[in-house]
């Protein structure tokens, strides 16, 4: 049954870009990881993202990007659950379904945060279609230029509890005050011992180009985020490990677009980043 989309705005449209990336990795015999339910929102949306001629540049540059960033933070993730952190915490989640697809420890609790429209359109779509999950899926309508940490809060989110934050496919639409903002605001509410993954990248003429292919609005969206992550998580107190998207794919066994590869090609940086937060030096 299709579902009305148009309260969705531009950024969280792009939302079904990632789950048509998503949807065709599972496809693949020799997938990343598994996610039945990327196919289930993109027939929920029709046809939303425009005629596939419109997409194919985009897609191609995307692909490998979304898979092995997909499966580098479901491990991530799973990892930090697996070393006891209880709080997971998507921020921006759009039509991620990881509240569902990955196995959570019990006691688990998945703050699923994003603006209320796209989790209604992503609450009426699996409704009815998941079976019982270990972790506790807690729905946040926010946005993220609100104030997004009360809605948490009132959620039930612990600030003195050690949380996992996931930050995937936000940060380029943010410019560089908003990151640093961001950042912020997710330092303060967290424990030592929280964890971040995000990823981030830099745009060059190919993404340039398949952006105004398809549309204007996602064109505009692109920012400039964060320059230099490894520096920016450390002047906020985490220690960070900053990867290359070419480096992470070859372990997983595959190549990305030769615009975000190691050779010559390349037109930027395509990160992947994780990061620790430290406890507080001893004082006295």
């Amino acid at each position: 049954m299709r579902q009305d989309v148009s309260a969705i705005d531009a950024i969280g449209r792009t939302a079904f870009a990632v789950a048509a990336l998503r949807a065709a990795e599972h496809r693949r015999t020799d997938r990343l990881f598994s996610d039945p339910w990327a196919e289930q929102f993109l027939r929920a949306a029709g046809e939303v993202l425009g005629p596939p001629e419109a997409t194919e540049d985009f897609a191609a540059l995307m692909r490998t990007q979304a898979a092995v960033r997909s499966r580098f933070f479901d491990d991530h993730l799973v990892g930090a659950t697996e070393r006891g952190v209880r709080q997971v915490v998507l921020v921006a989640s759009g039509m991620d379904s990881r509240p569902w697809r990955l196995h959570w420890p019990e006691a688990t609790t998945v703050f699923d945060l994003d603006q209320a429209p796209v989790l209604r359109f992503k609450d009426e779509a699996m409704e009815g279609r998941v079976a019982h999950t270990a972790a506790t899926r807690r729905a946040v309508a926010a946005d993220l230029r609100e104030d997004w940490a009360s809605c948490l809060h009132a959620a039930g989110f612990r600030d003195d509890r050690p949380t996992a934050w996931l930050l995937e496919g936000i940060l380029y639409a943010l410019n560089e005050k908003a990151a640093e903002g961001l950042l912020a605001d997710l330092t303060r509410l967290s424990a030592p011992g929280s964890t971040l993954a995000f990823d981030h990248f830099e745009v060059g003429p190919s993404l340039r180009a398949a952006t105004d292919r398809l549309g204007a609005d996602l064109s505009r969206l692109w920012q400039s985020g964060p320059t230099d992550p490894a520096a920016w998580l450390s002047h906020h107190g985490w220690q960070p490990e900053v990867r290359e998207l070419a480096n992470v794919a070859a372990c997983f066994g595959r190549t990305p677009h030769h615009a975000y590869d190691a050779g010559p090609g390349a037109e930027g940086h395509s990160w992947l980043a994780v990061a620790i937060r430290p406890p507080a030096p001893a004082t006295g």
